[in-house]
């Protein structure tokens, strides 16, 4: 399936209903939608628009920017174009930029005007094979409007031949162990996986989804094409509190997800207390392990009907999913709230030792993929062994209990090895998530000349909530073994905990680093040496 496609289909079957709703209020104004047969149109026009330009099927083309509509109608034009969309972090510096344009090789570059002005101007010049600057918004310095070229665009299907293993997208990992590694998708890989959505999730073209991913992630870029794929009516948003329970209410949303950061500041918010859940049908949590009290807290609000599921920019965004069928608050199903399920239609998926022997029920070991879905590779990172014999290792340790569920440990680079010991922060992090003071917490291991490495754990505590040091380690003592109880506890403002743009999810490899800069110290395997 060509994922071009999608919008043509919602044209012709849905004419007339939402597409596409922006929130975020960012040259368009708050509120700005597309039905199907509008979004379909612009899209055909920005496509001709950009091939008449001189752009090319299989290039690919950066886009940067703060608009949903911008990103939604810049992914769907270059997919009718037989190009790849190359997504960009708003919030990224120059040098961060400057990176994904020059590994990507992209040819264009579609921008927010008050971005190029400041980020991209000054260093347009380091960029000889990047030939097309397209602005959005404002004045346009570069010397291409985006809104003139959806404007005076052809309105015809784009005649090109696309592929289904053509690139899609090449959306650039968090990098979380260095630079941001490119994971290309085809039409294959997304078309598979919006099938498994629908199959697994239960998205229909009547799902009235609330995404609050940033647009410029795997989950924001690939949600997007499961939604149109789907024919949904999607409204997107940032994840401001106040903003996205108004809109769970006003728009009657059916759908939608959260990390377990982003949940927390939504149900604590005192606006929660007023506003209509009832139209939920499901809604799922993502981006990292969430604790057993934080998803009952959640279900008080939006219901019973969640789904916990594991997917990557590697994998198209699925590989298992926890349906509502297989897990209860309380009783012997409750033992599952923070498993991330069984594998799903579509894919494959093992658990294997350092020997890539699978392990057995009860074992722990790395999380392997595979599947129509899953990538095959990064981009121009021959020299990566994450992929392996068609396999994808994640890096996530994972625990198996004996009916074949599974449950993240922790990442595998994340562990902390304190006295010889492993420790895996996401542990500790879950004990200390059931404090009824903790709103959000995050254990990073720091240099200890004892240890090697000691446990430290930084908090954010609830609005008006106290709590000590000694009280969270106290509380750590009866729940788990003495080695992996915190050595120290810092409380800091939620301000200062390194997030994702939006908030969207800790930055835990920022905040080791914050600390480990105080040593003048940097890991080097399981050893601490001079910077």
């Amino acid at each position: 399936m060509i994922i071009g496609n999608s919008l043509e289909r919602g044209a012709r079957n849905y004419p007339d209903k939402t597409a596409i709703e922006d929130q975020y209020g960012k040259y368009f104004p708050s509120g700005f939608s597309y039905t199907y047969k509008e979004i379909n149109q612009a899209a055909k026009r920005l496509a001709n628009s950009l091939l008449k330009l001189g752009l090319k099927p299989g290039d690919r083309v950066a886009v940067q920017t703060g608009t949903g509509i911008g990103h939604y109608l810049s992914l769907f034009a270059l997919l009718k174009a037989g190009m790849a969309i190359a997504p960009i972090d708003r919030s990224f510096m120059p040098e961060e930029i400057a990176y994904q344009l020059e590994d990507s090789g992209a040819r264009g570059f579609i921008v927010d005007s008050d971005i190029y002005k400041e980020k991209i101007e000054a260093i347009r010049s380091r960029f000889s094979h990047l030939e097309y600057y397209i602005t959005i918004g404002g004045e346009h310095p570069s010397g291409y409007s985006f809104e003139v070229l959806v404007a005076e665009g052809a309105p015809h299907e784009p005649d090109v031949d696309v592929r289904e293993d053509d690139m899609a997208t090449l959306i650039y990992t968090s990098g979380t162990t260095g630079r941001p590694k490119g994971a290309p998708l085809t039409h294959r890989n997304w078309s598979s996986s919006a099938i498994v959505w629908a199959a697994e999730l239960g998205i229909h073209p009547y799902t009235r989804w609330l995404l609050i991913m940033p647009m410029h992630t795997s989950g924001g870029t690939g949600l997007s094409i499961v939604s149109a794929t789907a024919g949904c009516s999607l409204t997107v948003t940032d994840p401001n509190p106040e903003k996205v329970l108004r809109l769970i209410d006003r728009e009657k949303i059916t759908f939608t997800q959260f990390s377990p950061t982003l949940l927390a500041k939504i149900i604590r918010h005192p606006a929660a207390k007023h506003t209509d859940f009832s139209h939920m049908e499901q809604w799922f949590t993502s981006a990292a392990p969430i604790s057993g009290e934080l998803l009952k807290e959640g279900v008080q609000y939006l219901g019973k009907k969640f789904i916990q599921l594991y997917g990557t920019t590697e994998t198209a965004l699925l590989g298992t999913v926890l349906r509502p069928q297989e897990v209860e608050l309380d009783g012997e199903k409750a033992k599952r709230l923070t498993s991330i399920g069984r594998t799903c239609i579509g894919y494959e998926t093992k658990v294997v030792d350092d020997n890539d022997r699978e392990v057995k029920a009860g074992g722990t070991g790395e999380l392997a993929v595979r599947g129509d879905a899953v990538a095959k590779g990064y981009w121009n990172k021959p020299e990566a062994t994450d992929f392996r014999d068609g396999w994808w290792y994640s890096g996530d340790m994972v625990r198996v209990d004996e009916d074949g569920f599974y449950y993240v440990v922790d990442r595998k680079k994340d562990m902390i090895v304190t006295g010889g010991l492993n420790v895996y922060p996401a542990e500790v992090e879950y004990i200390l998530s059931a404090h009824p003071a903790v709103n959000i917490v995050c254990v990073i291991g720091v240099p200890d000349e004892k240890w090697g490495e000691a446990v430290k754990a930084v908090v954010v505590l609830k609005d008006g909530a106290e709590a000590g040091e000694q009280e969270l380690i106290d509380f750590c003592k009866d729940r788990i073994a003495s080695y992996k109880k915190p050595k120290s506890i810092d409380f800091i403002d939620f301000s200062n905990m390194p997030m994702t743009g939006g908030g969207y999810k800790i930055l835990r490899r920022e905040l080791r680093d914050r600390y480990r800069r105080r040593f003048g110290l940097k890991k080097n395997g399981d050893a601490w040496g001079a910077v």
